[in-house]
């Protein structure tokens, strides 16, 4: 009776009580991995293959030019605000609206033909879309403009810059 009266109601030893937790934290870490596995690939097997891309937008006539310098619009989605902007030749151009920096929506200068982020005091090229200066850390995201019949499309690819 030099037991204290614990070990008579926990009669597993110290060691195997050890062994246990990790060999359950083990099984549960196996099960687990191939649960989300299993998730994606039933994902993967039930989204067939997606068409990612949108269809082109109709934004704007060609014919009038731009009220202001710039047409705003929603593209990919209606949760992404984008602005399509006409340049002093007459060419378009059309970029997502928020600034690389922090997601604040950028506005169209006329007098300088630029981009401007009130919220961090960024500023874009409207022609390209590069950072003049300020805090964004990269180039706008920038989407292909194509005049067709009198109207103006933005497509759904992005053009990719090339400043690597």
């Amino acid at each position: 009776m030099n037991d204290p009266c614990w070990k008579s109601d926990y009669p597993v030893p110290r060691a195997a009580e050890h062994r246990a937790s990790r060999r359950q934290f083990l099984q549960f870490l196996g099960l687990g991995t191939l649960a989300v596995g299993l998730g994606a690939f039933v994902n993967k097997l039930f989204a067939g293959e997606a068409n990612d891309s949108p269809a082109p937008l109709d934004v704007a006539s060609a014919t009038e030019p731009l009220p202001h310098g710039y047409q705003l619009f929603r593209y990919p989605t209606e949760h992404d605000p984008a602005i399509l902007v006409q340049l002093e030749s007459g060419e378009y151009r059309a970029y997502s609206q928020r600034c690389t920096h922090l997601l604040c929506p950028v506005h169209f200068k006329k007098e300088n033909q630029s981009l401007h982020c009130p919220c961090h005091n960024g500023s874009f090229d409207a022609a390209d879309g590069s950072v003049q200066y300020g805090p964004p850390p990269m180039p706008l995201p920038q989407f292909e403009v194509e005049v067709r019949k009198g109207r103006v499309w933005v497509m759904r690819n992005r053009i990719e810059n090339d400043e690597n």
